[in-house]
């Protein structure tokens, strides 16, 4: 399945920041994007090493588990058509 907001730990933040970013008209300042980014691409070489026995290697997110089953039967398909058992 994918990960979702409810299978991570519950945090707490507290910003102590008072003073609005300059450089938007909200005064908003970034705060976690950056932790977020590496994290498809992490899933998805989490499943191609499961899968590489299979020559599978996910090219598309988000990988549902309709899609990794696609990817399998690909594979599979793939396989019988190039004459292996």
């Amino acid at each position: 399945m994918i990960p979702v907001a409810t299978d991570y730990p519950r945090l707490t933040a507290i910003s102590l920041e008072l003073h609005p970013s300059p450089n938007n008209p909200l005064g908003a300042k970034g705060a976690g994007e950056g932790g977020i980014i590496p994290v498809g691409g992490a899933l998805a070489n989490a499943v191609a090493s499961a899968l590489s026995s299979l020559g599978i290697q996910p090219r598309a997110l988000p990988l549902t588990p309709p899609r990794v089953w696609q990817l399998i039967e690909d594979a599979r398909r793939a396989f019988v058509r190039n004459g292996e058992p």
